[in-house]
Formats: C-alpha cells, sequence, structure tokens
C-alpha cells in the first residue's frame, strides 16, 4: 500500500509538471500579445506563479518585471501583488527571511492606506511565517492575534474566504503554542480545526491537522497515536496534491520508527521523504530529515554515507541559520561591523608595512589630502556662518512679521468694535437730537407766544408747550443715559487688559458682542441690507448661568471673530443670487457639567472637508487676499483653550452651515 501511495503521487507530479510546461508557453504567448501595460502585468505575475511551482528562480524575474512596470505605471494595488509575490518566493524558496520580512511590511503599510484588507490578512501571515521560522514565536504570537483582530473585525463577513481565514488562524494558533511548549494549547486548536475538516469535508484541513497533530504526539512520545495521524493524512495529502505534508508525514513515520529502533522501516520512510523533501525544498524538513539519514547510517555501519548525509544536514542548518542572523541584525550588525572596520584597518597597515618605499609618498598625499579636508572644512564653515546669519536674519523678518500681522489683526478687530459701538450708539443719539430739534421749534414757538401782549396769550397752548418740553426733556435724558451706558460697557470691554480674571455674566458678554459685530459688518458692508428680523438673528440664552471668572476683553475677542465669521458666511451665500436663501445666526449659551458652553451656528457657505482640519492654524485663511490675516481663530484658539483651559470645535457641512462650539470651565 505504501509503494501504491508514493507511484501515484509520483506520477502525479509527473503530469502536473508536464501541464505547467505546457501552461507557461501559452501565457508566454499571451505576454507577446497583451496590449496594455495592466494586462502584462497580469501575465507577467501568473507566468511568475506558473514558475514559483516549479520552485524556478525564473519566477523571481517574472515578478520583479511585475513590479517595475506596477511602480512606472504607478498603480498601487499591481505594486502590492507583485511585492508580496517576491516576498513568498525570498521566504519560501530562498529562505531569505530578512527582505520578506521587510517587504511584507512595506506592503502592510501600503495596504492600510489604501484599505486593501484582503492582501493585509495574507502578508501579515507571511511576517507570521517568518518569524516562525526564524524560531521567535513570542512575536509570531502577536502576529496570529492580529490576523485573528482583522477576522473579528467584521470586514470579511461577506467574503467567501472567511472560513480559509479562520482556519489558517486556528492552525496558526497551534504552530505558534508548540513554538511556545505549549502542547495542550496546540492540541486544542488543532483537534478544533480537524473536526471542521472533517464536518465539511475539508480534505486540506485534515490532511494538515492530521500531520501536525502527528508531529504533536510524536514530540510528546504517544508513538501509536503520532502514527495513525500520520498515516491518516498520506492518502489525503496526495489527493489533495501537497507534497510538503506527505513528505513531512514520511518523515514522521521514519521517526517514530527510529524511536521504535526498527531500522529498517525508519530507513524507507525516511530516504523517501529526504527525496521528496528536497525536491520541494523545505530546508528546515530536509535538514532533519538529512541528520535521520545520518544516524540510521552510523547504524548500518556505513559511515560515508553517514557522513555525507551529516554534511548535508550541517549545510542545510547553517543556511537558515545565516538567516536567522539576518533576522537579528540589530543584534549581530555592530559586532559583524566592527569586526570588518578592524579587518580593513589591519589589511591597510600591513600594506604599508610591506611597501615602506611608498610610505613617504603616502604621507605627501597624505598631507595634500589633509590640506584639501581642511581647505573644505574652512569653506564649509565660513558658508555655515554665513547660513546661520540669514537663518537668524530671517526668523528676526518672520517674527516681526508676525507681529505686525498679530497687531493687524487687533487693529482690525478694534476697527470693526469701534464700528459696532458707533452703530450701537447712533440710535439713542439720533433720538437725542431729534427731541433737541422738536425742543427748539417748541422753544421758539413759546418765546413768540410770551411777546405778545398779556391779554392775547393762549395760556392752554403755553402749559401744552411746557408740558411738551418736559416729556421732551426726559427723553433726551433716557436716550443721553443709555448711549452713556453703551460707552461705559464698551470702555469696559475695551480697557488694557489686566490679565486677570474677573466674574463676568457671560449672557450679556456674549449678547453685547453680538450687537457689534452685527452693527460693525454692516458698516463694512455697505450692500449686506438685511435688518435683524430679515437676517434671522436668534438668541436662546441659558439664564441659569452663573457669573464666571474669565478676561472679558479676551472672550469678547474671541466671540467677535466668530460672529463676523458667521457673517461673512450667510453674506458670501446671499450674494448666490438664491432668492430662496434666508440667511440665519443663532447664538445659545448652555450649561452642562459645571462647563458654559457658547454655540455659534450659521447657515452660510460652510467649510470644505479638505480644509476643516487647518482653520486653527496661524496664517491660514479662506477669504480673498487683503481681507483676512488668517490670526482671528488661531488667537481665539489659543484664547479660549490655552488662557481658559477650555475647548472650541467646529462643525460644518459644505454649503449648508457651519457651528462653532466653545467651552468654558466654571472656575
Amino acid at each position: 500500500m505504501k509503494k501504491i501511495y508514493f507511484a501515484g503521487f509520483i506520477i502525479l507530479c509527473t503530469l502536473a509538471c508536464l501541464a505547467q510546461s505546457k501552461k507557461i508557453d501559452s501565457l508566454k504567448v499571451m505576454l507577446s500579445k497583451a496590449k496594455t501595460d495592466t494586462d502584462r502585468i497580469k501575465v507577467l505575475g501568473k507566468i511568475g506563479n506558473a514558475y514559483y511551482a516549479k520552485s524556478n528562480d525564473s519566477a523571481l524575474m517574472f515578478y520583479q518585471d511585475a513590479m517595475q512596470r506596477a511602480e512606472k505605471s504607478g498603480n498601487t494595488k499591481f505594486q502590492i501583488r507583485a511585492r508580496s509575490d517576491i516576498a513568498n518566493y525570498l521566504l519560501e524558496i530562498k529562505a531569505d527571511y530578512a527582505s520578506a520580512l521587510d517587504l511584507f511590511l512595506q506592503n502592510i503599510k501600503k495596504e492600510t492606506e489604501s484599505g486593501d484588507t484582503s492582501m493585509i490578512f495574507w502578508d501579515t501571515r507571511g511576517a507570521l511565517f517568518v518569524y516562525e521560522r526564524v524560531g521567535n514565536f513570542a512575536k509570531a504570537l502577536e502576529y496570529v492575534g492580529r490576523l485573528k483582530a482583522l477576522v473579528n473585525s467584521g470586514i470579511f463577513d461577506r467574503n467567501k474566504w472567511l472560513p480559509q481565514y479562520k482556519g489558517i488562524i486556528d492552525l496558526q494558533y497551534g504552530t505558534v503554542y508548540m513554538g511556545l511548549h505549549k502542547p495542550d494549547l496546540a492540541k486544542k486548536y488543532w483537534i478544533s480545526l480537524y473536526k471542521v475538516g472533517q464536518t465539511n469535508n475539508d480534505l486540506t484541513w485534515e490532511s494538515l491537522t492530521s500531520d501536525a497533530l502527528g508531529d504533536l504526539y510524536s514530540q510528546s512520545g504517544q508513538l501509536d497515536s503520532a502514527l495513525f495521524y500520520y498515516r491518516t493524512s498520506i492518502p489525503i495529502s496526495i489527493k489533495v496534491e501537497r507534497p510538503d505534508i506527505y513528505g513531512n508525514c514520511l518523515f514522521g513515520i521514519a521517526n517514530l520508527y527510529w524511536k521504535k529502533k526498527k531500522v529498517d522501516s525508519a530507513f524507507f520512510y525516511a530516504i523517501k521523504a529526504y527525496r521528496l523533501i528536497r525536491k520541494e525544498h523545505v530546508n528546515d524538513i530536509a535538514a532533519d530529515a538529512s541528520m535521520l539519514l545520518s544516524s540510521i547510517y552510523f547504524a548500518k555501519k556505513i559511515p560515508d554515507s553517514a557522513y555525507f548525509y551529516l554534511n548535508e544536514s550541517v549545510v542545510l542548518k547553517d543556511s537558515l541559520l545565516s538567516q536567522e542572523k539576518i533576522a537579528r541584525v540589530q543584534n549581530l550588525g555592530t559586532q559583524e561591523t566592527l569586526q570588518k572596520i578592524k579587518d580593513e584597518q589591519t589589511k591597510k597597515e600591513a600594506i604599508i608595512a610591506y611597501k615602506t618605499q611608498i610610505r613617504i609618498y603616502s604621507l605627501i598625499v597624505g598631507l595634500a589630502v589633509l590640506t584639501f579636508v581642511l581647505l573644505i572644512l574652512y569653506r564649509n564653515n565660513i558658508q555655515r556662518k554665513t547660513a546661520n546669519k540669514k537663518i537668524e536674519k530671517a526668523y528676526d523678518d518672520l517674527k516681526t512679521t508676525q507681529t505686525q500681522l498679530i497687531q493687524a489683526e487687533k487693529m482690525a478687530s478694534l476697527g470693526e468694535l469701534t464700528a459696532g459701538i458707533a452703530h450701537e450708539i447712533q440710535n439713542p443719539l439720533n433720538f437725542v437730537n431729534n427731541f433737541s430739534d422738536v425742543n427748539r421749534e417748541m422753544l421758539e414757538e413759546l418765546k413768540a407766544e410770551n411777546q405778545k401782549p398779556k391779554d392775547q396769550r393762549d395760556d392752554q397752548l403755553e402749559a401744552e408747550l411746557i408740558n411738551d418740553l418736559i416729556e421732551n426733556e426726559t427723553k433726551i435724558n433716557h436716550h443721553g443715559k443709555r448711549a452713556d451706558s453703551i460707552v461705559k460697557g464698551m470702555l469696559e470691554h475695551s480697557r488694557i487688559s489686566s490679565k486677570q480674571k474677573e466674574p463676568t455674566n457671560i449672557n450679556h458678554l456674549t449678547d453685547e458682542y453680538l450687537r457689534l459685530s452685527y452693527h460693525g459688518f454692516r458698516a463694512k458692508e455697505k450692500n449686506f441690507n438685511a435688518v435683524p428680523t430679515a437676517i434671522g438673528i436668534i438668541t436662546q440664552f441659558d439664564e441659569t448661568i452663573p457669573a464666571i471668572k474669565v478676561i472679558p476683553q479676551e472672550i469678547g475677542r474671541v466671540l467677535l471673530n466668530l460672529f463676523n465669521n458667521a457673517f461673512y458666511a450667510v453674506n458670501q451665500k446671499q450674494k448666490t443670487g438664491d432668492i430662496e436663501y434666508k440667511p440665519e445666526v443663532s447664538v445659545s449659551t448652555t450649561l452642562t457639567n459645571n462647563m458654559v458652553i457658547i454655540k455659534v451656528k450659521d447657515n452660510g457657505i460652510g467649510i470644505p472637508d479638505t480644509i476643516i482640519e487647518k482653520i486653527m492654524q496661524p496664517f491660514f485663511t479662506t477669504k480673498p487676499t487683503g481681507e483676512g490675516t488668517g490670526l482671528g481663530l488661531s488667537l481665539s484658539y489659543d484664547i479660549v483653550v490655552k488662557s481658559h483651559g477650555g475647548n472650541i470645535q467646529v462643525e460644518s457641512i459644505e454649503g449648508q452651515g457651519t457651528s462653532f462650539i466653545v467651552t468654558l470651565p466654571i472656575l
């Protein structure tokens, strides 16, 4: 039966090789007829895969060609596929672990950026394989965890390969736990996957887990159970065309017979395993099989063959060990570099000692070179000093410019504040002027009445005029006091800041600066002909908010900036000519969790998503040149966050409007 299995497998391999050669010829014809780079890249990848199946180095050449074309065309997806193909070839065929790992990690970064989730899984698994091969099972366990997190994230829920992904994870958990010397945990995962394979008639999983369980039971000394699982796996591995699994099972059985001291049976299986595994380039198992054959030949007292296989094992293990050194480059790289420098220095000193007659010329040349180097260093030093001076000057200029811009922003705010104050007190002044004009006319009329003879005077008219004068003077006094209170209030908010926080009614402060901003904007924008009812200014103040400690002048500047931005946004949208558009600016204050929240919302032009993260940056502005310094929101952010320990957020939908939310703590 064993001979039948092996003969059948050899026939299948021969037929597969013939079919593969025909497939490669057909693909090369397709490559010659391909008209676009995309088609060529796809065909190159298929040719590489065909050669990969034959463990032929030509695979690498075609993969690299595909990679170069993908880079030239700028196609990220094809670059990822080609890079992954190269990495897998270096890992499985060349055992170049360090280069393979570097390519896998490059791909994982690119795939994360592009969202290519399927390739993230496979390249993460590739990195996991590298760490397994070099024996770093702690790191391998981390990567199995990453695979599990990917699958559990839900991104593969509709993927037809989801059962395969889960099977790979269970299989690798078993492998890693075996490497960590935790066979009980490994057995749990492999038995579970073995049952899944039987239930779903998945021969690949059944073959893989049978082989793995054979290794597990062999290492734990349960030889009969190990033999059962190896023999279970062999016919299935032949059926699914997995010579790597078949070869490992043959080696496992050979090892079992060797442990049972059945030398002939051990030799029979070991020599078949060695030949098959060497053909498939499974070098780690081939090294172990070579060592077993060496031991068997020693037992048979055939020293020539024993030494041959012993040497073969040493060569294979050395090959694998050199790759482990690459994987541990951080530990060994420094020592190797220092040793190389030391060897080169010793060689140079020997040459100098041997050629004494050239020493003088060497010294002269050395002095000349040294002089040349010193001249270069001197020139570079002069250039560096000059560059440093330029940098210092540029830095000073930048600071001066920044100071000027900040001052310009302050002056712009002052101008807007002044315009608002002027318009705010204009109404009471108009009342004072109008009633003063009326009183002057009434006094002229009263004077004229007094100049009449006493018997011709109209006493009733005089009384009415006097009463009207008293009433008008009362109104003049009322509006004069109103203007006085406005001026005093604005002076209070505009006086030089002491940088000391003081209890402030945030509702009153917000309302004052809202009115000032509105009037100031109307003064600046002559075409802004809306009135408060038309523009839809909505206020909703929470009267339960207590007085909070802030610097009123600074918070007022923040509010003024936010209100100005809101009016600017609705004004810009109003200019689009949409007759159905109704501009609206709303302001609200609320008290939540000992935090005062001020929300300024408009239904203006909104802010594009591409720049919303930049609007708090200094000197960034969306306004036309000359209309904004780009410091308003930056200074507002500093005032709210750094000076008051609060927060300022923005929410916006382009074309629909923007909301600024200022949060201030109650101290």
